[in-house]
């Protein structure tokens, strides 16, 4: 990578940052390192310390599958490298296996013989860059027994790139974070029967949840047209465009003096055959700019559907305390009043399992007996 072209870095940089949005472009960064450093494979992952076990890898070289299973369930273990990297001051350091043991040694561990010398891998250098949250990153390059080793200057090189890698990693934690804050939202509001409908500055619909989607097929007093939420009724509609021209027309990140002219509301949208009206609350997105995909949004709409059932189950009250499948179906039989001798029949399974399974269940939870489960249910429905 001494060698590297400004135009190699550039379009490394690039890859490397647009990574952060789209995982995709980890390939082609992984392919010019790998050029860049006359190596024939490099590799990026992320491990969980716990298990060892990669959460995500690439690969520039497309291995086939017994390379990555015998390297995570046997080989990695035996790395000479791995121990040396992982210690807490080397984390961030770039380092090669000639830095570790004299290349002799190397030569004669399970490591090299059994496994990388199979693949034509003779040179190593790698850095452990990250580690957080009982998980860490990691790359690597080989080089095979025809090139020579790598020296101080890429090693210098490989040092100099791992701040833009640790950050690009970060952004896409971030990034990623972000995306299931949104996820977790629109699910809770669907648990409430809420429908929620993300509008641009043009008001067209960029996002809406599973609730609001459910509410658009049943074509009873709202519809899309043209990407844009109406009500069926003139005069209804004519209410939700005010509202919604209200809520969107002032940028409130941009121009904060301006934020009295941006006002939501609520109206009511009138269904067919006297089924009771819709409820909706439009608002606009104040503080700071939101966008979805390559949309800004704008305003926000939420809508109440008075025939949905919006008491949460079982599932969704306990779906937070990481249960089993086995122990939140357990948890729903034991809430609809079921005998455990009767669930056990339901279920095909022994009673003693099902003892097992409510132990756990009330140790997670924090109950101590039934009467806790319930009234931890019943409070949050």
């Amino acid at each position: 990578m001494g060698q590297i072209t400004i135009d190699q870095q550039s379009r490394l940089l690039a890859h490397l940052y647009s990574g952060t949005i789209e995982y995709g472009r980890w390939t082609d960064v992984l392919r010019i390192l790998t050029t860049s450093y006359d190596a024939v494979n490099c590799s990026l992952a992320t491990i969980d310390m716990r298990t060892g076990k990669p959460i995500v890898q690439y690969t520039s070289q497309a291995f086939e599958q017994s390379w990555y299973e015998e390297y995570h369930n046997r080989y990695a273990r035996l790395s000479p490298l791995r121990p040396v990297l992982l210690k807490r001051e080397n984390i961030g350091r770039a380092m090669t296996i000639e830095q570790v043991m004299p290349p002799q040694e190397f030569e004669k561990t399970e490591f090299y013989c059994d496994f990388f010398k199979r693949y034509g891998i003779r040179h190593v250098m790698g850095s452990f860059f990250r580690q957080d949250h009982g998980r860490a990153a990691y790359i690597a390059l080989h080089r095979s027994p025809r090139t020579a080793p790598f020296d101080d200057g890429d090693v210098n090189a490989l040092q100099s790139f791992l701040p833009h890698l640790d950050l690009a990693f970060r952004i896409r934690s971030h990034c990623m974070g972000l995306s299931r804050y949104e996820d977790v939202s629109q699910q809770y509001l669907d648990s409430k029967g809420k429908g929620l409908f993300c509008l641009d500055r043009q008001g067209r619909v960029v996002s809406m949840n599973q609730e609001a989607q459910r509410i658009l097929r049943l074509n009873d007093g709202l519809a899309l047209t043209q990407g844009h939420l109406q009500a069926t009724d003139l005069g209804d509609n004519q209410r939700l465009q005010l509202l919604l021209s209200r809520s969107s027309q002032a940028d409130i990140a941009v121009n904060p003096g301006t934020m009295a002219s941006a006002s939501g509301g609520t109206t009511i949208v009138q269904r067919a055959d006297g089924r009771p009206p819709y409820s909706l609350w439009i608002f606009p997105v104040v503080g700071r700019s939101l966008h979805f995909e390559d949309n800004e949004i704008a305003a926000a709409v939420e809508v109440s559907d008075p025939l949905q059932n919006a008491r949460p189950t079982a599932e969704d009250v306990l779906g937070g305390y990481r249960l089993t499948k086995a122990e939140l179906r357990l948890a729903s039989a034991l809430v609809e009043g079921g005998q455990l001798k009767d669930i056990a029949l339901r279920f095909c399974v022994s009673v003693n399992t099902l003892k097992v399974q409510r132990r756990s269940l009330y140790r997670k939870i924090g109950a101590a007996r039934h009467f806790d489960l319930m009234r931890l249910v019943r409070r949050e429905a």
